[in-house]
């Protein structure tokens, strides 16, 4: 699941032009409106979503899964409205770039949400302390998204990280077997 989007953010990384730079400029950057090679972090936020929201739909949606298949379905629309161009001097809809920054901060309030929930459902105390530490990791890497803006790609990367080791671990320890 995500070998799929790890693969569109290096492809997208590896055409990247000046000047774009990987500490300062956001994942979604890789897919702003004027960028020439946006198609590729589109495509890797819309299979990425969908993928995620398949495989929550596969094993079945419950209440307990519902904020993370809301997270699913608000990556792939941001592939859809691409954000405005990071260069600045470009025309651009300020519709789509509204747009995505929605779903990007709803993507964010879901998937904090989703592991949050987890503390009430799972019964393990060692795996609510594992959801407890995300959870944290989460909103402190999303807090210092929004302080360090000359290093906003640097703090985003991270959050993805911790977000993708919570999705591995979510799908291992607290979906039914399909």
């Amino acid at each position: 699941m995500s070998s799929s989007v790890i693969f569109f953010i290096l492809l997208a990384h590896f055409y990247a032009n000046h000047p774009y730079n990987w500490t300062k400029n956001t994942i979604s950057d890789l897919g702003a409106q004027a960028y020439e090679h946006k198609w590729i972090m589109q495509a890797g936020f819309l299979s990425f979503g969908l993928i995620l929201s398949v495989g929550i739909l596969f094993h079945g949606l419950t209440l307990r899964t519902a904020p993370v298949l809301i997270y699913g379905l608000c990556v792939a629309a941001t592939g859809i409205f691409c954000t405005k161009p990071f260069r600045g001097m470009e025309p651009y809809s300020a519709t789509h770039a509204a747009l995505h920054s929605f779903f990007a901060q709803f993507a964010g309030i879901a998937f904090s949400l989703g592991i949050l929930m987890q503390l009430f459902f799972i019964r393990d105390r060692n795996q609510q302390m594992t959801h407890l530490v995300f959870f944290v990791v989460v909103i402190g890497l999303s807090a210092t998204f929004g302080i360090l803006k000359n290093n906003q790609g640097i703090a985003q990367r991270l959050l993805y990280l911790s977000s993708f080791i919570w999705l591995v671990f979510f799908f291992k320890t607290s979906l039914p077997k399909g």
